[in-house]
């Protein structure tokens, strides 16, 4: 019988959200690791990781920072803007976000990983996307990982972008879609670009 870790919690966690949030997109994805990489991921398993949770912060204009006396009139932008952040090693802009602590919800992770990585504080809508992922190891059909990844969509309350340094290169407010994305901000990009 193949080994199944955290199976049963990623499926509470998915029943949770789509018993409270209702019809949610599902994607399931699988991923294959090299035999180290899988054992070293079954170790944050087995220390409480079950997934991560992510925030598409939108901000629109009456929330900037009115423009320095510097600034001229014709400086004043009138569109939305989502956040993304560029982790330390990346090249694709990606969504502010992280693995849940210590018992947190999905909700409470995504609010307090936005918040730690930019300095931006949010208030989640509902959900855009649900993935679960199942990481099985190279040449290994017994053994599976599954993890679930949360994206929702999100109000910005206030906050200034201040980055991590320890985690992000950069973070940005962007009204266009940058030439680079991760597949969930691909996705969400779709709908509101």
């Amino acid at each position: 019988m193949p080994s199944e870790v955290n199976r049963a919690a990623v499926e509470r966690r998915t029943n949770r959200l789509l018993d409270e949030y209702g019809d949610v997109p599902v994607e399931k994805r699988t991923q294959e690791q090299p035999a180290a990489k899988f054992e070293e991921l079954v170790g944050y398993a087995r220390d409480g990781y079950t997934g991560s949770a992510y925030a598409w912060v939108v901000r629109r204009p009456d929330d900037a920072a009115p423009l320095s006396d510097s600034m001229s009139d014709e400086a004043f932008d009138d569109r939305s803007r989502a956040l993304m952040i560029l982790n330390r090693g990346a090249d694709s802009w990606g969504l502010p976000g992280g693995g849940r602590e210590d018992g947190e919800t999905s909700e409470e992770a995504a609010v307090r990983e936005v918040e730690e990585e930019t300095d931006v504080r949010c208030e989640l809508a509902e959900p855009f996307l649900l993935r679960k992922l199942t990481v099985v190891p190279e040449n290994d059909d017994e053994k599976r990982l599954h993890l679930l990844f949360v994206f929702f969509d999100a109000d910005y309350l206030g906050g200034e972008i201040a980055i991590q340094g320890g985690e992000l290169n950069g973070a940005a407010w962007f009204a266009e879609p940058p030439s680079r994305m991760l597949p969930a901000n691909e996705l969400r990009a779709d709908d509101w670009f």
